[in-house]
């Protein structure tokens, strides 16, 4: 059994493959059996004996057939008029199956326009039906009036089965289509993901970076300021510097593990949210920015994926008021909880961000944290405050949040 369909599914790829050559050797075949049974069949009464020409319209009716898919209407059309031709000269037959094969392959495959097609079709039907009328009304012919509906009957059931055939192949055309559009968009969505992923790895990278580094660099300026008047406190500077760097190597370590796949040797620390914003605070304090941090309401208990959105919000902003606030300055965190939204807000009161520093660095850093915040469909406001300093304060909704974790 398997033997056979895998013949018989290799046929089809091959006829699908060389319509003509298949084509043409299913019209020799057709024509083989016709010639045959036209040279076996016995005249009869009124009928022509078997002669040069009758064997011509055969041939001619073979040759047709042959571009039966490449040009179904024509083939149609000049199968027809051998056919017309055979009949009106009263050859004997045995086999005659040009007409069928022709009404079927028009109806199968001539195309989309299939009122076209049907016209076609329909007229000759007619033409066959309208000459075996008149076969009939001759006296000198002896073909039964039970001919006249046969012909009629059978071509027609001849082109609805072409009709059947066609719209299955187009249904099949159509979820064929409709599996290469849905496989597209998966992996349309398969690349989106990944670039979402990548954007997200993306600003956590920048965050750690930026804030870690911005905390050595200040660290290390007031060691370096410190280690000949005040060893002590050049100390305490080399051994945030130390602790910075380890914390920042082991987030990075983490997130290019998750690049790499990695995750059997990562250490599973779990994602920062706002109870960690002490340990941030305490940093830009250790900077030499005096930083107050003021938590209002209470804190949610489901909401993971907006809290370190707040945190990394705040990180950021921290880490823009140690590389460009200058100095003296002081910074301020005000979380409020809501019902519905967390609201960060981080001011400071130094000198401001200029033009390009919002275009360059510290825009970067802005745009990485509207990136966040539209995740969740909230907003963010950022930029120079009235009075001198800057100010960034987002709202993060929490019902979205919610679903999203």
């Amino acid at each position: 059994m398997k033997s056979a369909t895998g013949t018989l599914s290799a046929a089809t790829r091959w006829s699908n493959t060389h319509v003509f050559a298949a084509d043409a050797l299913f019209a020799l075949i057709v024509g083989a059996f016709s010639l045959i049974g036209f040279l076996t069949a016995e005249a009869t009464g009124s009928m022509r004996q078997q002669d040069v020409w009758g064997v011509l319209l055969i041939t001619c009716q073979t040759l047709a057939l042959s571009t039966r898919r490449i040009s179904p209407l024509r083939t149609l059309v000049a199968v027809l008029v051998f056919t017309a031709a055979f009949w009106i000269s009263d050859y004997p037959t045995n086999f005659d199956a040009f007409s069928l094969l022709a009404v079927y392959a028009a109806t199968a495959h001539g195309g989309h326009d299939r009122r076209r097609v049907w016209r076609t079709v329909g007229g000759a039907v007619a033409l066959l039906t309208t000459i075996a009328v008149l076969g009939v009304l001759v006296p000198s012919d002896d073909l039964p009036a039970a001919a006249v509906v046969g012909i009629a009957a059978i071509h027609l059931t001849a082109a609805v089965a072409g009709q059947i055939v066609y719209d299955r192949r187009q249904r099949l055309a159509a979820l064929e289509g409709r599996a290469v559009r849905a496989e597209a968009e998966r992996e349309l969505a398969a690349r989106r993901a990944v670039l979402d992923e990548r954007s997200r790895i993306a600003r956590d990278l920048h965050d750690v970076v930026a804030h870690g580094m911005s905390v050595m660099v200040v660290q290390a300026g007031a060691a370096q300021r410190l280690v000949t008047t005040q060893p002590e406190r050049a100390t305490e500077a080399l051994e945030q510097i130390q602790i910075a760097g380890r914390e920042a190597l082991t987030e990075m370590r983490r997130l290019l593990g998750v690049l790499r796949g990695e995750d059997h040797d990562i250490e599973l620390t779990p994602q920062p949210t706002m109870g960690d914003l002490d340990l941030v605070v305490r940093r830009c304090v250790d900077a030499g920015i005096p930083t107050e941090l003021i938590v209002e309401g209470e804190r949610p208990s489901r909401a993971i994926g907006a809290e370190m959105t707040g945190y990394r919000i705040v990180q950021e902003a921290l880490t823009n008021v140690i590389k460009h606030a200058g100095k003296p300055v002081r910074a301020a965190v005000k979380v409020t909880y809501a019902p519905k939204a967390i609201r960060v807000e981080i001011t400071d009161d130094g000198r401001g961000t200029t033009t390009d520093e919002l275009r360059s660095n510290v825009g970067h850093g802005i745009i990485g944290m509207r990136e966040r915040v539209d995740l969740f469909h909230g907003t963010l406001q950022a930029g120079p405050r009235p009075g001198g300093g800057f100010r960034v304060a987002a709202t993060i909704p929490l019902d979205d949040a919610v679903g999203a974790t």
